[in-house]
């Protein structure tokens, strides 16, 4: 038995991982997981939907590099089951839960991983006899995705708790940055660096959607898949081409920093401009 499965992640390494533990899943119950190429927007989602590509089962992260992925279903009717992938806490996924198979805290952990592809599982073989290839499940309705990123971020706000400083190593021992300090993380060959006001640079154990989910989003920014950026550290905003943005930031920068046409908006109302 060969199962369809489609990844859709911003993060190479978190897409891997659930990659491999939903593999290993399937191989305890002799069924071939067979995977897409990995797709980490929203573009790239709803371009594939569209092309009529045919799969069992969605891992979606709420949150992609081109912003909320409910914008998926503003332009895609999917009868696909989906388990969603995020950060955010408990109470906001709620709200949605309904609408999908299940959701997965990041970090995902195995057992939570397995739990929901039991569920996922059981109700696929609920609906075998009124469909070929997947449950009648609707991921969810046409909505609103501002209002449900309005939501999100509100929820999230209330009932998170974000790092108020980092323990990193130096050559000597560790020190302790303070958020406040910090002027923006970079990722590099799938190293990520914190980068101080001072220019001082530090690696860190964590991924940038690991890191992106630990800070407050009213003072930091996703810019994009390689860069997280504190308000303070922007200096200036550029037009780019076809929408984009190009960021200037101080310390500068070891790479230009663009912020996609689909992501502008989005950076602007952060800004308030």
């Amino acid at each position: 038995m060969t199962m369809k499965i489609l990844i859709i992640e911003d993060e190479t390494r978190a897409a891997h991982r659930l990659q491999k533990l939903v593999n290993d899943y399937f191989v305890k119950s002799n069924v071939y997981a067979e995977f897409y190429e990995v797709l980490d927007s929203i573009s790239t989602a709803i371009t594939f939907f569209q092309q009529g590509n045919a799969t069992d089962l969605v891992f979606l992260d709420i949150q992609l590099s081109d912003g909320i992925s409910f914008e998926i279903f503003n332009e895609i009717h999917l009868q696909t089951p989906v388990i969603f992938t995020t950060a955010y806490d408990e109470y906001a996924l709620k709200a949605f839960q309904v609408h999908s198979i299940d959701y997965l805290l990041k970090p995902i952990e195995e057992q939570a991983l397995e739990r929901s592809l039991e569920k996922f599982t059981t109700l696929r073989a609920l609906f075998a006899n009124t469909t070929q290839n997947s449950a009648q499940v609707q991921a969810l309705p046409q909505a609103n995705a501002q209002d449900i990123q309005g939501l999100l971020q509100t929820l999230a706000t209330t009932h998170k708790t974000y790092k108020s400083r980092f323990l990193v190593q130096t050559a000597t021992g560790y020190v302790s940055i303070d958020v406040a300090d910090i002027a923006y993380f970079v990722s590099e060959h799938k190293v990520s660096w914190l980068i101080t006001n001072s220019a001082k640079r530090y690696s860190v154990d964590f991924s940038l959607e690991d890191l992106y989910s630990l800070l407050n989003p009213t003072h930091f920014f996703r810019a994009n898949r390689q860069y997280i950026l504190h308000i303070q550290s922007i200096q200036n905003i550029f037009n780019s081409f076809n929408g984009k943005l190009k960021i200037v930031v101080k310390p500068n920068a070891p790479d230009e920093i663009i912020i996609g046409r689909e992501k502008a908006s989005q950076f602007k109302e952060w800004l308030d401009l």
